[in-house]
């Protein structure tokens, strides 16, 4: 992976383009020598960085959490307050989606050819965010009080504009990462302060939205988050980029995504995030389905369950560092795959386990478990992206982040997609309900034989 022949572009001292002002100039035998620095990352830079994933997290659950409730309510006493029928807001929802995954390459490749002097990352940062944070409150906003065929093609645009907006901030600030530090350990730093943002987010955005609809509408819920998202989103920008390129990569965006499919380590990895991001969309799918049916919990118990496995992994996500120095990121997240892989098989027995806590007590401790794993895919994956950037640049002597988090992101996006997908089908194919309940059990195996599988594709990953 990291190889002295490494090329320093033209012979010129490498340079930080932060802030419109130079860096300054690096010794010869330190610019890219094909050992990674081990300049310790200032811890207020990290948590800076970090940042960015608040707004990452808020826009993410929140939406996932109500949109569907905001436009089509599931309750028949109140569908005269849907704004939309059923399909169109499936129709928004899907077209959205599409946008966003189709703009993940397109905006990483804009992202590694710009030439600005505060370099590739931070004027996407800088224009996308408020522009996102608009969107934000605008997709709560429709325009017609009531059904209407208006609020279908108002949604289908907002949607589109906001995931656009989204992959404009979140692939550009992804790419940040290995030109933040080129040290290993350092990487794994800053992703765990990125998981902990990403806890944050999850669990207070959910438990703050909930609470400023019910009291004040989704408008004001909006207008209420929009601002933490724009300041997150803004975050990243006070983080200077010491190991940064001034020059944009001269590749055309086909060249650049056959040239990151063909990387050797790319591969495998994108290929076991994908395989793993479908079982974990399957688990997130089916456990609020199966707590409802099995114990009958409301929609506030159903959140707090599923808030235990992201507070367990909150508190395994300072140690991942030290823990992946000890082991290795490939071992530590192929393990991380295996382990999610067994531990969801007792899932469609739960309630009946012979443990001496009650079935809801079951389910809480299912997901507390769930804990590690989830700590694992909160902070790993970027890091590897970075160190699988470095070989790139070993190979190809252009430095492109951002084609690589666009790549993973398309894949990774449609994976999350098959996987509630296929959650449903099996749900359907052999019962989700109280007297038919065999597709718990199907969704279950399923779940290990996928992590296994993105297990087994893993460990053609050839570097640590």
């Amino acid at each position: 992976m990291n190889d002295p022949r490494a090329c320093e572009r033209d012979g010129s001292h490498k340079q930080s383009t932060e802030g419109g002002e130079l860096g300054q100039h690096k010794p010869a035998d330190q610019i890219r020598s094909g050992e990674p620095t081990t300049a310790r990352v200032p811890l207020r830079h990290k948590v800076l960085y970090g940042m960015g994933y608040l707004s990452v997290a808020l826009t993410t659950d929140v939406t996932l959490t109500w949109l569907l409730k905001r436009y089509y309510p599931d309750s028949s006493g109140v569908a005269a307050t849907a704004s939309v029928s059923a399909a169109a807001f499936i129709v928004a929802v899907v077209f959205g989606r599409v946008v966003d995954a189709l703009a993940d390459p397109l905006v990483g490749y804009w992202s590694d050819r710009l030439r600005s002097r505060l370099g590739r990352r931070k004027p996407f940062l800088m224009v996308g965010a408020p522009l996102m944070a608009l969107m934000f409150v605008l997709i709560w906003t429709p325009p017609v009080a009531g059904l209407s065929l208006v609020n279908g093609v108002y949604i289908a645009a907002a949607f589109a504009l906001f995931f656009f907006m989204f992959t404009v901030v979140v692939c550009p600030y992804l790419a940040m990462l290995p030109e933040i530090t080129s040290s290993r350990a350092e990487r794994v730093s800053l992703t765990a302060w990125q998981g902990a943002f990403n806890v944050f987010g999850a669990v207070g955005g959910t438990i703050a939205s909930g609470y400023l609809i019910d009291h004040h509408g989704y408008r004001t819920m909006g207008l209420c988050l929009a601002p933490v998202i724009l300041v997150a989103s803004w975050a990243p920008l006070l983080v200077p980029q010491p190991e940064a390129s001034p020059k944009p990569t001269g590749f055309s965006i086909r060249e650049a995504v056959m040239s990151t499919l063909r990387n050797p380590l790319f591969v495998p990895y994108v290929v076991a995030q994908l395989l793993f991001w479908i079982a974990v969309r399957i688990i997130i799918g089916v456990m609020p389905k199966l707590l409802d049916v099995r114990f009958e919990m409301g929609e506030e118990r159903i959140g707090y369950v599923m808030a235990a496995g992201l507070l367990a992994a909150a508190l395994f996500l300072p140690f991942m560092p030290r823990i992946a120095g000890w082991t290795g990121k490939r071992r530590l997240l192929i393990g991380a795959m295996v382990y999610f892989g067994v531990l969801v098989l007792p899932m469609p027995f739960l309630g009946a386990l012979p443990l001496p806590v009650s079935g809801a007590g079951q389910a809480y401790l299912l997901m507390v478990l769930a804990g590690p794993a989830i700590a694992v895919l909160f902070s790993l994956p970027n890091a590897i992206v970075g160190d699988i950037v470095d070989e790139d640049e070993r190979r190809t002597g252009e430095r492109r982040e951002a084609i690589y988090f666009g790549v993973q992101g398309l894949l990774v996006k449609a994976g999350m997609g098959f996987g509630i997908g296929l959650a449903a089908a099996l749900l359907s194919a052999f019962g989700a309900e109280a007297d038919r309940q065999g597709g718990y059990l199907a969704c279950a195996l399923a779940v290990t034989a996928i992590s296994i599988s993105a297990a087994a594709v893993m460990t053609r990953y050839r570097a640590n």
